[in-house]
């Protein structure tokens, strides 16, 4: 079977990622990797959503269209950092664009990037569910985790990511975990969100007031919330395995899957879950979108060949 080529991205609120990888069934082989700095409402305040859109779009046309001339890419999977609808529509980037960035959504990313490259198939989804593709091939069901500059989450059963009909499901991470009126704000406006307590950004906030008082930040008491989402779906939905990844999981590695581990006994019913056994972590490559949003993107063009 001859190799399908693709232009892939992952697009978050630190960096922007591109990769060009050759797919054959699912193996995959990367031939080339780029990354830059995101223009995000947090790096270049002055810089309207609009304006940040335009930088967005830029990189990945230019991407592309190098990706095609140099290794015959014939197709684009874009993955973004918010819930995306049917075959495209972006709801929310808040990582991204901040609240402010509402005004442009619902936003047909998929159109916009078939109308700058009509020559590539172009699949557009949520960055989550792109990685989580990654881990689909090995089998059983399963909740991703990706903790960056916010929380990523998607339950993946039987092979796919569940979001509900409209596209707004899979989304835990916007859930208030901490209800009180001065809780932490949330990249989307929020606050109290379970990413704005224990995603990357939080995690820097943490270490920098801890440091003010001449302390070690409580990495125990700041997973917490992630414990709890963990229990959340254990015992809602019977999972049994839960993968972490993101720049916090590759930074803190074995010593945050430990603390999530040992949070797991006190938020609910004891069974002799074996706990350990249940949480994980990725591979340290921080390529699982790259990787994940490529396989999705051959497997659906074999389905309508």
């Amino acid at each position: 079977m001859p190799e399908h080529i693709v232009a892939t991205f992952d697009l978050g609120g630190t960096n922007m990622r591109a990769a060009t990888m050759a797919i054959s069934n699912t193996s995959w082989r990367m031939l080339d990797q780029l990354r830059r700095p995101t223009q995000s409402y947090l790096s270049v305040p002055a810089a309207s959503a609009a304006r940040q859109l335009d930088a967005l779009l830029d990189f990945i046309t230019d991407y592309a269209d190098t990706a095609r001339s140099r290794f015959g890419a014939v197709a684009i999977a874009a993955a973004f950092p918010g819930p995306v609808q049917g075959h495209g529509v972006v709801l929310a980037l808040p990582t991204m664009w901040g609240p402010d960035g509402q005004s442009l959504c619902p936003m047909d990313l998929a159109g916009q990037l078939r109308t700058r490259l009509p020559e590539m198939e172009v699949k557009v989804m949520n960055d989550v569910s792109a990685a989580g593709y990654r881990f689909v091939q090995e089998g059983g069901d399963f909740a991703l985790f990706t903790l960056g500059s916010g929380i990523g989450l998607k339950v993946f059963l039987d092979g796919q990511p569940r979001v509900g009909p409209h596209g707004f499901g899979g989304e835990l991470t916007h859930m208030v975990f901490d209800a009180r009126p001065d809780a932490p704000l949330c990249d989307c406006g929020g606050r109290g969100h379970l990413g704005a307590l224990a995603s990357g950004r939080a995690w820097q906030h943490a270490v920098a007031a801890a440091q003010e008082r001449g302390q070690e930040p409580d990495l125990h008491r700041f997973v917490e919330p992630l414990a709890r989402a963990v229990a959340m779906l254990h015992f809602s939905l019977g999972l049994e395995r839960f993968i972490f990844a993101g720049g916090l999981a590759e930074g803190l590695g074995e010593t945050l899957r430990e603390a999530i581990v040992q949070n797991l006994p006190n938020q609910g019913w004891n069974l002799c879950q074996d706990w350990n056994a249940m949480v994980q972590l990725a591979p340290a490559d921080d390529a699982h979108a790259l990787i994940g949003g490529a396989l999705a993107s051959a497997s659906a063009s074999r389905l309508f060949q």
